[in-house]
């Protein structure tokens, strides 16, 4: 007797060096535009950011949508109604400033890829689990991000990554259409900074342009 795994696909964690956090910290002082009305998250301040001469894109996002494709099969993620050989580019990039009790409600994103740095992270999970509301709850969720996906028997599981301030500079990587959500922190009056992001396929590139 052997073991049949059903295929699924998981996400890339990686810790970005300080070089790469400096320049999304340059990033995150030169925002444009507020972005909350294109957004689900019930957060007052979120704001566009720009990737100055691709440099985000090319240093980290490319390099990490090999590795993915390593581990996780394409197929799933890329569109297959597609007849050319179509460039990945940012699409949609920003910066969300999640204040105490804000949150972002089970949602999932638009294009192919997506992403969350954790810029900042004033709270902890392992103490905010001890909350008099949380601490004998059988599913403690305070100061956390969440996956959600169906198993092969149809059940809606949860993979949670609770949040610490060592996960600071620490990107996730993920299919865009995968649910996700994150809860709100409440021991720090202090802001939560993320930032995220879309990658596309643009049909008006293609790798022999």
């Amino acid at each position: 007797m052997k073991p049949i795994y059903f295929p699924n696909v998981g996400y890339i964690e990686q810790k970005l060096s300080k070089e790469v956090m400096n320049r999304l910290k340059t990033y995150i002082k030169n925002r444009t535009k507020k972005s909350n009305h294109e957004l689900a998250g019930n957060i007052g301040s979120s704001y566009d950011l720009i990737d100055k001469d691709n440099w985000f894109f090319k240093k980290v996002l490319c390099p990490t949508i090999i590795e993915f494709d390593k581990h996780f099969t394409a197929r799933e993620v890329v569109p297959k109604t597609l007849t050319k050989n179509c460039r990945f580019v940012l699409n949609k990039f920003w910066v969300n400033f999640q204040k105490r009790y804000e949150f972002n409600p089970l949602h999932h994103h638009t294009g192919c890829y997506s992403f969350v740095i954790w810029v900042t992270i004033p709270s902890s999970y392992n103490k905010e689990k001890e909350l008099p509301f949380v601490k004998h709850s059988n599913s403690k969720s305070p100061n956390s991000f969440e996956f959600l996906y169906i198993d092969a028997l149809g059940k809606v599981c949860n993979h949670a990554y609770r949040l610490e301030p060592s996960h600071e500079e620490t990107m996730l990587f993920f299919a865009s259409h995968q649910n996700h959500l994150v809860y709100p922190h409440y021991l720090s009056t202090k802001n939560r900074v993320s930032i995220s992001g879309n990658v596309y396929l643009d049909p008006e590139q293609t790798l022999n342009d």
